[in-house]
Parts: C-alpha cells; structure tokens; sequence
C-alpha cells in the first residue's frame, strides 16, 4: 500500500516521550514521509490532552493518525480519534512501546518509518474501561498500585528500571487488594491481588502476563493472581518472565468479552496501557475489529491461542482495504 493514497496523515509526536527521542526526530520523521510524497500534518504535544485534541479535529474517511510517541500518546490518540473514519499508527519513542513490539515496529524511526511506508492495514480489537478505550491492557492491584507510585515519584525521564523499586515493595509489602472477577455475567474468582485484562500478549519489558492474547480474536484474556507466600514469590515472577503466566499454578486465566472488577476495598487502584486511571470497580468490554491499525507488511500477530500467525493469513479476516 502507498500512503499517498491517505487524504491527509497527521503526526502527533510527544517530544518528552522517552527522553525527549520523539522531539528530537520529529523532523527527520516529517522530512522522510514528505519526501515519500505524504500529505502530512505535524502537532507537537505539550501537556497531557493534546494528542487526543488533535485527533479528534482530524477526519476523513481516507485519514491517518501517527502517534510518535508511548504507549500513553498512543492512548490519548485511541481516544480522540473517530474510529469509524481514520486509520491509526504508531512510532515508537516511549518507555514501554507495548502495541509498536505486538505488531513489529522497529525502535529506530527512520526503520519504523519505511515500515509505515510499506505497511498494511488489519483490523484490531479496542477494549473500553468505564467508557475509556485501551490498546493493550488494564491492571488492577498490585500493577496499579506500582504505575500510580511510579508517576507519582517521576521526576525525570522513566524508564523500566524505575518500576523495580516500587514493584520490590507492593510485593514485600504483600498488599491484599481483594479483587472480584466476573467474566461474561459470571463471578469467577474472588480474594485476587492483581488481575489483568489483555488485549495483547505483551506487557512490558520481557514480560507477559497474558501470554495467549490475540488483538485480533474479539476477546480479552484475564489473569488474575492471588499472590502466595513471600517464599514462592520468585516462582510466580519467573513464570511471567518466561511468557507462561498462564501455566502458573497461583493464576486462573480465562477469556471474555466483558468483565467486572470490584473489591470490597474503596482504594483499589488501576492502571489502563500503562498510565495510572483510577479506582475499582471498573467494567471492561472488547470491541472487536474497531479500530484499523497500519502494521509493518508481514507482520507476525498472534492468533488467537498464543501462536503466532503470519500477515497473509491474519487478511483474510483483519485487513480493510482503502
């Protein structure tokens, strides 16, 4: 596909995202799709709102928005934008670049940027919690708790070595969040402290907790943990870091396409695509094939079932042609 075929293409770039790496190539970023003969558009992002501003004042049904940044511009974008007319992408220039490691982009821009150039579009699920759209995933509990520590304490560029510090003390601290889980209308487990609902099998860094999700499959995967004894800690940590969050004997996993987290508990935080939310209870839903997203041409998704499937195969139910 050519992306001078988008009636207009507007690149919203964080320039504090991941150190300040999106403003410093934002240039060479607009540079090299002008030059590939792409109508663009370059809003720079100053405060938190800004992308999902300029995406809700972009329209057209053959319009593309790049969000140049993490996944927290991604987010802002996902929610400014009018899914039934503009197709999304991503650069990566974050800390965590979730959704850019599930469909393939490259780290480095000026690779990403000829991976656009020569990319496809497919259909991919959106998840909605109390009426906010997600990429990738919310948390509750213990990874809640650690986002909202982590953002509360920045001072300086975040990076994943900033989580371990708060991460080391919610599971010395051996906080009990008490989370309910009730999936398609049906309570499944109780007493939980941390639960996850992926729309990708990614989740940060090397880890995946929900191992077997597919943004393709119009489903949610949830893993949701009661944390065992301090003693068996490191067991259940190394399970996510060798992507079997699923085998995990402390874990119940299961799939849905609407779910309801609550707790007893009145200060049980979240966290949606890695940025802090808010409180329990929440209601999360899947909408299937809501947004189209523009991926690198042969890109290896993962089906649903954890197997990783290659383009070809994933078009003859996810792509939508211009």
């Amino acid at each position: 596909m050519d992306m001078s075929e988008f009636d207009r293409v507007l690149l919203v770039a964080n320039p504090a995202g991941g150190g300040g790496r999106a403003g410093r190539w934002v240039r060479p970023v607009a540079a090299a799709l002008r030059a590939a003969g792409v109508r663009l558009k370059v809003v720079r992002t100053r405060r938190a709102g800004d992308a999902r501003e300029a995406a809700e004042r972009c329209a057209g049904r053959r319009a593309l928005i790049i969000a140049f940044g993490g996944d927290g511009t991604l987010n802002e974008v996902l929610n400014g934008a009018d899914l039934e007319r503009c197709a999304l992408a991503v650069l990566p220039a974050g800390t965590g670049n979730v959704l850019a490691k599930e469909v393939g982009m490259h780290g480095w821009p000026p690779r990403a940027v000829r991976q656009l150039l020569q990319g496809a579009l497919v259909r991919m699920d959106v998840g909605v919690c109390n009426g906010r759209r997600f990429a990738c995933m919310v948390g509750a509990g213990v990874d809640g708790d650690v986002v909202r520590a982590v953002h509360e304490h920045r001072r300086r560029r975040l990076t994943q070595f900033h989580y371990m510090p708060h991460l080391i003390g919610a599971l010395m601290g051996h906080a009990r969040w008490d989370i309910a889980v009730e999936l398609d209308g049906r309570p499944v487990v109780r007493g939980m402290d941390q639960v996850v609902l992926g729309n990708t099998h990614s989740y940060g860094g090397p880890v995946e907790l929900t191992p077997r999700a597919s943004a393709l499959d119009g489903q949610l995967d949830a893993m949701c943990l009661a944390w065992p004894d301090i003693i068996e800690m490191p067991a259940v940590v190394s399970y996510g870091l060798l992507r079997r969050s699923a085998e995990c004997p402390h874990v119940t996993y299961r799939r849905a396409r609407h779910a309801v987290l609550s707790s007893p508990r009145d200060d049980v935080p979240y966290q949606l695509d890695g940025e802090a939310a808010g409180l329990l209870p929440v209601e999360v839903e899947v909408m299937a094939g809501a947004v189209r997203f523009l991926v690198p041409a042969g890109c290896r998704m993962r089906h649903p079932g954890g197997c990783p499937r290659d383009q070809q195969g994933a078009e003859q139910n996810a792509v939508d042609s211009l």
